[in-house]
């Protein structure tokens, strides 16, 4: 190689070499915070649900093996379907009668349950007998299906890491041989613990799916809890791990949050994402300087390191709202970080 006559030289004749020099980017070209392409957005229950009534009649589980509505972050390729950079939230449509076939995927999910009673999802031969505001896992290559025998249409929210899984390359899936997996257990075998801002091990049903009912129980003992209160979150009470007492999944974190009549909390922000979806009432945020008024349904995102706060707008309703976050991630690399403002 002869001796470069520039460093603009340099430059090019090390492209075609597959070689680069620290000097085209280096410290300067840093932030001094975290940016992130993903716009703050809320999306309206009314045109989601619109979206999955109007999928239900012209889609069946044979076109598609799921018959999902996504969330797409208008800063992000609309193509690939992702609500953030790390989640990918959708809404599942499941008719009575209907079943949607086993199968098993490198991203974890989630099943957040909005709509129906008595369907059932099936994780790993454990049957999850499905009801509002009801949690349900399905880890990393876990086999999963849905079945619907109910008289009304089921819906629910799915959360997966699936653009964190794209990003590592490790997105694969598997088909169960048959069209449903045997039940091994019912929903009353295998118990798994609920810990929240209050700390109580709770006992709720199993491992894989976390009850409603336990939910807001623990959710309202919270409020009687002393030192249980946030001025950033209100109350918070997060879904864990009962076999290591930490985040609900790996790469998720799974919360409930109750805002008390006309609370309003303080302004923070954090490095993690979190997408909410509002289980009950409504009210505001106030996310990157933008408002958003939202009411039961709707879902919003709050970025990286945006600043965030919440307001319930009823003076005599609580307001719910479920949460997921890609916390787990950032603490495992040492990258969370947060600030009040």
């Amino acid at each position: 190689m002869k001796q470069p006559d520039s460093i603009a030289q340099l430059d090019r004749d090390m492209v075609g070499m597959n070689l680069s020099g620290y000097w085209s980017l280096g410290m300067e070209g840093l932030p001094s915070e975290p940016i992130t392409p993903v716009q703050p957005c809320l999306w309206k229950w009314a045109d989601v649900y619109g979206s999955l009534v109007r999928a239900g009649e012209v889609i069946s589980l044979e076109q598609s093996e799921r018959r999902v509505v996504r969330l797409v972050n208008p800063g992000l390729d609309k193509g690939r379907g992702f609500a953030s950079q790390t989640l990918q939230v959708s809404f599942q449509y499941v008719k009575p009668g209907e079943n949607a076939r086993a199968h098993r995927h490198t991203p974890a999910a989630l099943r957040f349950v909005l709509q129906g009673h008595g369907a059932y999802t099936t994780v790993n031969g454990q049957q999850c007998v499905m009801e509002p505001g009801d949690l349900i896992l399905t880890p990393a290559m876990s086999w999963h299906d849905h079945s619907n025998g109910s008289t009304e249409p089921m819906v629910w929210l799915d959360g997966l890491d699936f653009p964190l899984i794209t990003a590592l390359h490790q997105v694969m899936q598997e088909r169960y041989p048959t069209r449903r997996q045997p039940i091994e257990r019912d929903s009353d075998e295998v118990n798994a613990t609920l810990d929240g801002a209050v700390r109580h091990g709770l006992r709720v049903e199993d491992l894989f799916h976390y009850r409603w009912t336990d939910t807001e129980k623990t959710l309202r003992a919270s409020m009687r809890a002393r030192g249980a209160h946030s001025n950033y979150d209100g109350y918070l009470l997060e879904y864990r791990n009962p076999l290591t007492n930490g985040p609900t999944m790996t790469t998720i974190q799974c919360s409930a949050q109750l805002l008390s009549a006309n609370e309003k909390t303080e302004s923070h922000r954090h490095t993690s994402t979190t997408l909410y979806h509002v289980f009950r009432g409504h009210g505001a945020s106030e996310i990157g300087g933008q408002r958003f008024e939202w009411q039961k349904g709707d879902s919003f995102i709050v970025p990286v390191w945006n600043p965030h706060r919440h307001s319930n707008s009823s003076s005599t309703d609580d307001a719910i709202l479920f949460s997921m976050s890609d916390a787990p991630v950032l603490r495992a690399l040492g990258l969370y970080r947060e600030e009040t403002a």
